[in-house]
């Protein structure tokens, strides 16, 4: 009696555990996690995001070249900088920046997926990416611009 009631139970608890579909294909829903945690550190919703050319960061070709350039300067001349001089040892801070890219690559892995998998499956690729009710939703236009490490607040408009 007890067994057949302990059973019973088990079963039951493991009707609660959410399982995987098309639109959540880890089981429970990303976006709304996603949404709560972006708009405590940004302050608006990422659902409110659009790109607006000139106010958006990095909408511009100046922007744009200017930290393009930017880059190539720091990175070439650092090394020409420290041509002949011992290399830093800081392993430990490359462990936490690779760490850290890893989890936000992760985490945004999951959201395109969650985000594009329905679409791709019902409507197949060519429209996930070419059609404008396909792949151009307004969540899918926010996790191919975000930028997490963006130290500038972007307000939505």
């Amino acid at each position: 009696m007890f067994r057949a009631h302990s059973q019973k139970m088990s079963l039951d608890s493991l009707k609660t555990i959410p399982l995987p579909s098309l639109e959540h294909p880890f089981g429970i829903a990303l976006w709304p996690i996603f949404d709560k945690a972006f708009s405590a550190i940004r302050g608006y919703s990422p659902t409110d995001f659009k790109f607006v050319e000139g106010v958006t960061p990095m909408s511009t070709l100046k922007e744009t070249a200017t930290v393009l350039v930017s880059y190539y300067v720091i990175i070439f001349g650092g090394r020409e900088l420290m041509r002949g001089r011992k290399a830093f040892t800081l392993n430990g801070l490359f462990m936490i920046h690779n760490f850290y890219l890893t989890v936000i690559s992760g985490v945004l892995l999951a959201l395109f997926i969650e985000q594009l998998l329905g679409t791709v499956i019902k409507n197949g690729v060519f429209y996930a990416i070419c059609n404008h009710k396909g792949g151009w939703t307004k969540e899918l236009v926010m996790l191919y611009y975000v930028r997490i490490t963006c130290p500038t607040s972007q307000e939505p408009h």
